[in-house]
Formats: C-alpha cells, sequence, structure tokens
C-alpha cells in the first residue's frame, strides 16, 4: 500500500493558491473595513508598513490613500502578481514570513486574517519593527455568538463513495502539542493507494500569545474590537478581535 501525504493549505502551490482566491479570502466589504480599522487603531501618519501574509493586498489601497508606505509580503507568487497589479503604490516580494530578517524597518507591521501560532513570527516581527512601532494581528472571537454551541470534539468517520473508494476521517485534538488535527484518508482499494490530506492548527489561548508576544520583547499588548475598545469575555461580537504590541523605546 502506498501512502501520499499532501497538506490541504498548499500557499505556494499555483494551483492551490488560483483555488484559494475563489473561496479562502474575506469579502471584500471585510477586508476594508478592518483595514480601515487597523488605521482608527494606530492613529499615526506616514507609517511605514510591512504587511506579512498580506494576500491580495486588498487592504493596501486603503493605507496607500492614507499616504502611508506599503511592502507586502507572501509565500503565495500568485497572490503577489494579483497585489502587484492591483496596487502600483506599493512594493512586493515573494517571501515565508518565517524568514523574515529585516531590523529596526518598519512602524507597522500588519498580519491580518492568518493565525500567530508559535513565537517565531513574533519574534522576527519584533526584530523588524523601528523603537515603538506596533505589531497588529486578528484573534478569533472564541465566544463569538454564532458559532455558540458549536463545539470542536474528537471523531472519526468514514464512507464508501460511489466509485468504490472509501474516505476516512479524523479531527482530534493532539494534547501533547496542544494541536488540532484534521486528516482526510482516502483509500483506492484496486490500486492499493492511500491519498491522506492533512490540515494541523495550534490552539492558543489569548493569554498565552500575550505571553509569547511579551517574551520575546513586546513591552505592552492590548486587545481590541475595531472600535478601539478592549477584549472581555462578554463580547458575542464582532468576529475577530486585533490584537495591538507596541516595542518599546530604547
Amino acid at each position: 500500500m502506498k501512502k501520499i501525504y499532501v497538506p490541504m493549505i498548499r500557499y505556494g502551490d499555483k494551483e492551490f493558491d488560483e483555488g484559494f482566491i475563489g473561496w479562502g479570502f474575506q469579502s471584500m466589504e471585510e477586508q476594508i473595513r478592518d483595514a480601515r480599522a487597523v488605521m482608527d487603531i494606530i492613529s499615526r501618519d506616514g507609517l511605514k508598513i510591512l504587511d506579512i501574509a498580506c494576500g491580495l493586498g486588498t487592504y493596501h489601497k486603503v493605507w496607500l490613500e492614507a499616504g502611508h508606505t506599503v511592502v507586502g509580503t507572501d509565500l503565495s507568487e500568485t497572490f503577489i502578481t494579483m497585489a502587484r497589479n492591483t496596487n502600483t503604490g506599493a512594493a512586493y516580494r515573494v517571501e515565508n514570513f518565517y524568514d523574515l530578517e529585516e531590523e529596526n524597518e518598519y512602524d507597522l507591521v500588519t498580519m491580518i486574517d492568518t493565525p500567530v501560532e508559535d513565537e517565531d513570527v513574533p519574534r522576527n516581527v519584533y526584530r523588524a519593527l523601528k523603537p515603538d512601532g506596533s505589531f497588529v494581528f486578528q484573534l478569533s472571537n472564541p465566544v463569538y455568538k454564532h458559532l455558540r454551541g458549536q463545539k470542536l470534539e474528537n471523531s472519526r468517520s468514514w464512507k464508501e463513495n460511489e466509485d468504490r473508494t472509501f474516505l476516512l476521517t479524523r479531527h482530534e485534538y493532539n494534547e501533547d502539542i496542544d494541536r488540532w488535527e484534521y486528516e482526510e484518508w482516502h483509500l483506492n482499494l484496486e490500486t492499493g493507494d492511500v491519498l491522506i490530506e492533512h490540515n494541523f492548527s495550534t490552539h492558543l489561548t489569548f493569554s498565552r500569545l500575550v505571553d509569547i508576544l511579551l517574551a520575546v520583547g513586546f513591552c505592552s499588548v492590548s486587545i481590541l474590537d475595531a472600535d478601539g475598545r478592549p477584549y472581555t469575555t462578554s463580547h458575542e461580537d464582532p468576529k475577530n478581535f486585533f490584537c495591538v504590541a507596541r516595542k518599546g523605546m530604547k
């Protein structure tokens, strides 16, 4: 039996990226709203902004029109090409955010609609920021009202397809490494091939994220809604909050 492992999320794979454009991004209205919210929260003129995992660069039109300098990076060459065609006033490069090596370069680093899952990205961002610069990224609201009653639970299931192949699914929480794991096993008994698609996501609580940000050097961390109001556990709206981490003066 031959096993073939394929990640479900394959940024940088041209075929995957072209398909992702049709279903993977927030709506245009949501992206413009988030771009404006970031500007309202930071409220400074003449920023040099680095947007990592920038996708199609939809936010950048808002920031460029406000007079800021924008640099966008993404792992996907497909996304970067489209962003360049949309925003001629911004600079773009294909880059994995784990490879960010700049130092004291930006007033603001943003990462919207992409989760922070470890301390490596905050550490790289901290280094890239100028003194008194800020890192702004999104967090999913854990008590969002439209998700009330939906609970992630360990599950395994299987079904037989019309073409006599079989699909086995596994959705489980790995307590040892604090990670949700989802797999789909596509079995073809005639050929003996098994295609295993997987998607793993690290679960970080708000308090754990704050600890990580402070540990890499940020002097203050706030979690705010789009209107700048602090997060509390009673907030059932909105769907996402913004985490704002500030690098201190030296």
